[in-house]
């Protein structure tokens, strides 16, 4: 919720008032946006922690109705035995069963430019790391048929803008919502100083160490034409407008704030 102070350039302001402190810390982990790397190091500086997963071998309920078990799940375990760090690929109606337990928690995510998310996403369920890959290839045969596919389109906002707000399709009004409700906002594009603001907000301020999860199958598949890439835009207007919204205002105040952390090093 501090995140407009840190993007206007009130970088030392934003230090000590988005700072973790006591509180609990809550990771919305957006697929493909180096969350995995990211989860290991805070998770090893702030224990307890939950990574909140769905089970992909059951196959009696949808993944949306694993997923909010899973989060019930998590929600009873916390209420009983509160945890200084959680994580998962939980949506926005989840952001918000979430804060309700936790309102002190100070919530956070990172995007990843849209078409490089979008090329990564396809690439890595379609790749035998994805434990149902082999059905997705078989529901999924190309780039064609996932661009079409509503439920991958707007991923980001899927995780970030609860579905009132999203379902009207207002670009602005997501990224308003998305700056109220998150404290920070890192870009993958940017990922060290990303990391290095994060982990001196939870008070172990480092340099990235990890890097879990990266497919390196098919190099030449990121390579997209630009027509590939203005339909994906097309196809995802709310994710460009949160990520146009960010990037190149964190790109601003980037000198600045590399001198407040190594400051505070």
């Amino acid at each position: 919720m501090f995140m407009e102070l840190l993007l206007s350039g009130q970088v030392e302001e934003y230090l000590d008032r988005a700072a973790l402190g006591d509180r609990p810390c809550v990771f919305v982990h957006i697929p493909k946006t180096a969350g995995t790397s990211l989860r290991t190091e805070i998770a090893a500086a702030l224990q307890p922690d939950v990574n909140i997963v769905v089970d992909y071998e059951d196959e009696t309920r949808s993944f949306h109705e694993r997923m909010d078990g899973a989060v019930d799940v998590f929600l009873a375990r916390n209420a009983v035995d509160p945890i200084r760090f959680a994580s998962g690929h939980v949506q926005a109606r989840h952001v918000q069963r979430i804060r309700q337990q936790m309102p002190r928690a100070l919530f956070v995510t990172f995007l990843r430019d849209p078409v490089a998310r979008v090329i990564s996403d396809y690439r890595y369920q379609r790749s035998p790391r994805h434990p149902v890959y082999a059905d997705f290839v078989k529901r999924v045969p190309s780039l064609d048929a996932y661009l079409e596919l509503r439920s991958e389109q707007n991923k980001m906002a899927q995780h970030l803008v609860p579905p009132g707000v999203l379902i009207g399709g207002d670009p602005q009004e997501c990224v308003d919502t998305m700056m109220r409700g998150f404290d920070f906002i890192g870009v993958q594009e940017m990922y060290p100083i990303s990391f290095r603001t994060l982990m001196t907000l939870i008070g172990h301020p480092s340099w990235p160490k990890v890097q879990e999860n990266v497919n390196r199958e098919n190099e030449e598949e990121r390579n997209v034409s630009p027509e590939v890439a203005k339909r994906i835009r097309a196809v995802n207007e709310l994710d460009c407008a949160l990520y146009d919204h960010v990037f190149p205002r964190l790109a601003a105040v980037r000198d600045r704030l590399s001198s407040a952390l190594n400051a505070r090093a």
